[in-house]
Protein backbone atom coordinates (compact mmCIF):
# COMPACT_ATOMS: atom_id res chain seq x y z
CA UNK A 1 0.00 0.00 0.00
CA UNK A 2 3.00 2.67 0.84
CA UNK A 3 4.20 2.13 -2.46
CA UNK A 4 1.17 2.79 -4.10
CA UNK A 5 0.84 6.36 -3.02
CA UNK A 6 3.51 7.28 -4.18
CA UNK A 7 2.73 5.95 -7.40
CA UNK A 8 -0.25 8.00 -7.44
CA UNK A 9 1.40 11.36 -6.49
CA UNK A 10 4.34 11.05 -9.03
CA UNK A 11 1.78 10.09 -11.99
CA UNK A 12 -0.66 13.31 -10.90
CA UNK A 13 2.87 15.36 -10.91
CA UNK A 14 3.98 14.18 -14.82
CA UNK A 15 0.83 16.33 -15.92
CA UNK A 16 2.02 18.80 -18.49
CA UNK A 17 -0.29 21.92 -19.30
CA UNK A 18 -2.49 21.79 -22.32
CA UNK A 19 -2.11 24.82 -24.54
CA UNK A 20 -4.88 26.49 -26.66
CA UNK A 21 -2.10 27.68 -29.66
CA UNK A 22 -4.57 29.30 -32.12
CA UNK A 23 -7.88 29.99 -33.33
CA UNK A 24 -7.71 28.89 -37.19
CA UNK A 25 -11.45 29.79 -38.37
CA UNK A 26 -14.72 31.03 -36.56
CA UNK A 27 -18.00 30.45 -39.02
CA UNK A 28 -21.19 31.69 -38.12
CA UNK A 29 -23.52 28.60 -38.37
CA UNK A 30 -26.53 30.23 -37.31
CA UNK A 31 -27.31 33.92 -35.91
CA UNK A 32 -31.08 35.42 -34.99
CA UNK A 33 -32.43 37.82 -32.48
CA UNK A 34 -32.46 34.41 -29.75
CA UNK A 35 -29.29 32.72 -30.35
CA UNK A 36 -25.56 32.52 -32.25
CA UNK A 37 -24.15 29.27 -32.85
CA UNK A 38 -20.62 28.92 -34.20
CA UNK A 39 -17.91 26.49 -35.42
CA UNK A 40 -14.43 27.32 -33.89
CA UNK A 41 -11.66 25.55 -35.02
CA UNK A 42 -8.78 25.52 -32.53
CA UNK A 43 -5.20 24.42 -32.61
CA UNK A 44 -4.59 22.51 -29.29
CA UNK A 45 -1.48 20.96 -28.10
CA UNK A 46 -1.71 17.93 -25.49
CA UNK A 47 2.05 17.05 -24.48
CA UNK A 48 0.35 14.56 -22.03
CA UNK A 49 0.52 10.63 -22.47
CA UNK A 50 -3.15 10.33 -22.11
CA UNK A 51 -6.34 11.83 -23.74
CA UNK A 52 -7.91 14.30 -21.72
CA UNK A 53 -12.10 14.90 -22.03
CA UNK A 54 -12.76 18.68 -22.00
CA UNK A 55 -16.18 19.40 -20.47
CA UNK A 56 -18.40 22.08 -18.12
CA UNK A 57 -17.51 25.07 -19.87
CA UNK A 58 -18.21 27.75 -18.22
CA UNK A 59 -17.72 30.33 -20.74
CA UNK A 60 -19.33 34.44 -21.34
CA UNK A 61 -19.48 34.81 -25.09
CA UNK A 62 -19.02 38.72 -26.27
CA UNK A 63 -19.68 40.18 -29.76
CA UNK A 64 -17.91 43.69 -30.52
CA UNK A 65 -17.34 43.74 -26.84
CA UNK A 66 -20.55 43.31 -25.51
CA UNK A 67 -21.60 40.48 -23.45
CA UNK A 68 -24.57 38.79 -25.02
CA UNK A 69 -24.70 35.35 -23.61
CA UNK A 70 -23.43 32.10 -21.82
CA UNK A 71 -21.81 30.10 -24.26
CA UNK A 72 -22.60 25.86 -24.27
CA UNK A 73 -20.90 23.48 -26.21
CA UNK A 74 -22.93 21.12 -28.80
CA UNK A 75 -20.87 17.73 -28.10
CA UNK A 76 -17.87 16.82 -26.29
CA UNK A 77 -14.13 17.06 -27.16
CA UNK A 78 -11.87 15.02 -26.29
CA UNK A 79 -8.32 15.95 -26.89
CA UNK A 80 -6.00 13.34 -28.14
CA UNK A 81 -2.81 12.02 -26.60
CA UNK A 82 1.00 13.64 -27.61
CA UNK A 83 -0.60 15.90 -30.58
CA UNK A 84 -0.99 19.22 -31.27
CA UNK A 85 -4.27 19.19 -33.74
CA UNK A 86 -6.73 21.39 -34.65
CA UNK A 87 -10.02 20.40 -33.04
CA UNK A 88 -13.72 21.88 -34.48
CA UNK A 89 -15.30 23.26 -31.60
CA UNK A 90 -19.39 23.87 -31.81
CA UNK A 91 -20.80 25.82 -29.47
CA UNK A 92 -24.18 28.11 -28.82
CA UNK A 93 -25.43 30.55 -26.88
CA UNK A 94 -29.01 31.82 -26.14
CA UNK A 95 -28.64 35.93 -26.48
CA UNK A 96 -29.19 38.05 -23.94
CA UNK A 97 -29.54 42.02 -23.73
CA UNK A 98 -30.91 44.62 -26.10
CA UNK A 99 -28.16 46.16 -28.08
CA UNK A 100 -27.52 42.83 -29.96
CA UNK A 101 -30.18 44.21 -32.90
CA UNK A 102 -27.66 47.13 -33.26
CA UNK A 103 -24.91 44.89 -33.15
CA UNK A 104 -26.14 42.61 -36.02
CA UNK A 105 -27.05 45.53 -38.25
CA UNK A 106 -23.58 46.76 -37.48
CA UNK A 107 -22.09 43.80 -38.41
CA UNK A 108 -24.60 43.59 -41.31
CA UNK A 109 -22.87 46.54 -42.75
CA UNK A 110 -19.61 46.72 -42.29
CA UNK A 111 -19.38 43.03 -42.74
CA UNK A 112 -17.50 42.02 -39.58
CA UNK A 113 -17.74 41.20 -35.89
CA UNK A 114 -15.49 40.80 -33.27
CA UNK A 115 -15.77 38.00 -30.79
CA UNK A 116 -14.90 37.12 -27.71
CA UNK A 117 -14.86 34.57 -24.59
CA UNK A 118 -13.86 34.38 -21.65
CA UNK A 119 -14.27 31.66 -19.35
CA UNK A 120 -12.92 27.98 -18.52
CA UNK A 121 -13.54 24.91 -19.06
CA UNK A 122 -12.90 21.18 -17.00
CA UNK A 123 -10.20 18.80 -18.35
CA UNK A 124 -10.78 15.16 -16.89
CA UNK A 125 -8.61 12.65 -17.44
CA UNK A 126 -9.10 9.52 -15.21
CA UNK A 127 -9.52 10.45 -11.34
CA UNK A 128 -7.71 13.89 -12.71
CA UNK A 129 -9.21 16.49 -12.76
CA UNK A 130 -8.58 20.65 -13.56
CA UNK A 131 -9.78 23.80 -14.16
CA UNK A 132 -8.57 26.01 -17.10
CA UNK A 133 -9.47 29.45 -17.59
CA UNK A 134 -9.03 30.62 -21.15
CA UNK A 135 -9.77 34.45 -23.02
CA UNK A 136 -9.86 34.54 -26.65
CA UNK A 137 -10.96 37.78 -29.44
CA UNK A 138 -11.55 36.91 -33.17
CA UNK A 139 -12.44 39.26 -35.70
CA UNK A 140 -14.93 37.61 -37.78
CA UNK A 141 -15.95 37.57 -41.64
CA UNK A 142 -19.56 37.77 -41.79
CA UNK A 143 -19.31 37.50 -45.79
CA UNK A 144 -17.99 34.55 -45.57
CA UNK A 145 -20.31 32.81 -43.24
CA UNK A 146 -23.09 30.89 -44.45
CA UNK A 147 -26.70 32.22 -44.03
Amino acid sequence: MSILIPFLFSSCSAYEEVELRDIKEVEVLRMDGRTIALRVDVLVNNPNGYRISVEDPDVDLYLNDTYVGKGRLDSALTLNKRSEQIYPVHLHADLAGGPLLMMMIGGALSGEMKLGVKGTVLARSGMLRKRFPFELEERIDLRSSRP
